[in-house]
């Protein structure tokens, strides 16, 4: 029998239509197949370089002398925080030194006296690195970033760290790569960076945490003085949990961006690789996660409320995060109503080979938040230190 026209036609739009689902059920086993390698590669890559790292710092046992953390946990400071993390207001004498022009960036290295002084030596002066954005993209206008790293690493000196503000400062954004305490060249002596930062002892974490918290403070005072722009603070994994604090205790920022950072700092921790060091030496002391929570309060963000609103604040994550837990990011932009989140399909670790899509959201967000720089006149020239 032979087919009409129609039927011969009905026939070929149902092959087609067959043909068609069975590329697109490829195309999902594909997708779902590279997620599942991406997931694979980034917890592989989260407990290894972890794996190492916890090895090779070789830390020794912090232990909580004492577990009264009443004097540090005070109903007045959750209410305004700025109490607590009450330095930074007072312009810092700021010394800046060793100029030079890289790709047409100016950048210099800075220090200036902490004003929260620990008395451990080396800590007590903050360092760091300014690379300044050019006239052709605002200059003193620009808007400048504040940016910290994260823990155990080099301060500064940690390469992904001032690439990253080099590239920032060539598409307009100034950045200011703060030194974090005990990390670097704020190292105290006989330690590993970061030792002193974030440990089992709870009283002198929060100490840390608060030195931190009012050393960008007095940077921000210091930008604030000496540019134009608008201002912000943004930070890796610990540098992002600082950043979370700054944004719930000074007003004067004008954006955040944490990145790959939560607002739970003991629950990250405790069900993550990152804190195995700190619970053994918890455990060790015979402090519970409980007493531990009650304790860290003070240094927990999700205890607070930003002072930005929540179009001013900009999280980047990582999707499979085995240290920063995705739950982690998703319950503190749910209680502070954030709906800028960038989700990457990487690690804690992994998220450099995600660079590019990370920089293009970061400079996307500051340019929607404060505008396109126009051309302006540079900052004067470092010829001797200065404030």
């Amino acid at each position: 029998m032979h087919q009409t026209l129609w039927e011969r036609s009905a026939a070929h739009y149902n092959y087609v239509k067959l043909k068609c689902r069975a590329h697109a059920t490829g195309w999902k086993v594909s997708s779902h197949m590279v997620r599942t390698f991406l997931k694979y590669m980034s917890h592989l890559i989260d407990i290894l370089v972890t794996g190492v790292e916890q090895r090779v710092s070789a830390r020794t046992p912090m232990l909580s002398r004492g577990q009264d953390m009443s004097d540090y946990n005070k109903s007045e400071f959750f209410e305004r925080p700025e109490l607590f993390y009450d330095r930074g207001m007072t312009l810092p004498q700021v010394a800046l030194n060793k100029e030079r022009v890289k790709g047409g960036i100016r950048i210099f290295d800075y220090e200036f006296p902490s004003e929260t002084q620990s008395g451990r030596q080396g800590n007590d002066t903050v360092t760091g690195r300014i690379f300044e954005a050019r006239a052709l993209h605002g200059g003193a206008g620009a808007p400048s970033l504040i940016l910290m790293h994260g823990w155990r690493e080099w301060g500064v000196h940690t390469p992904y760290h001032w690439l990253l503000a080099w590239i920032l400062a060539r598409c307009g954004i100034s950045c200011i790569l703060m030194t974090q305490p005990y990390h670097g060249s704020r190292k105290a002596p006989g330690t590993a960076d970061g030792d002193l930062m974030l440990s089992g002892d709870m009283q002198q974490t929060v100490r840390a945490f608060r030195q931190s918290v009012c050393d960008v403070r007095s940077l921000i005072t210091w930008s604030r003085a000496r540019y134009t722009g608008p201002v912000g603070v943004g930070g890796f994994s610990l540098g992002g949990f600082i950043t979370n604090i700054v944004a719930c205790t000074d007003s004067r920022i004008d954006f955040a961006i944490p990145i790959i950072a939560g607002g739970d700092l003991i629950d990250g921790m405790w069900d993550s690789r990152v804190g195995r060091t700190i619970i053994r030496d918890f455990n060790a002391a015979g402090v519970t996660q409980e007493t531990a929570a009650a304790g860290w309060r003070i240094i927990t963000p999700s205890s607070f409320t930003p002072r930005l609103t929540p179009d001013r604040m900009h999280f980047i994550a990582g999707l499979y995060d085995l240290l920063i837990p995705a739950s982690n990011v998703e319950q503190i932009t749910r209680q502070w109503n954030v709906t800028r989140i960038t989700w990457l399909p990487c690690g804690h670790i992994s998220i450099a080979f995600f660079a590019r899509r990370m920089i293009i959201s970061i400079i996307g967000f500051v340019r929607s938040v404060c505008g396109e720089p126009e051309p302006a006149s540079e900052p004067a020239h470092v010829s001797s230190p200065r404030n």
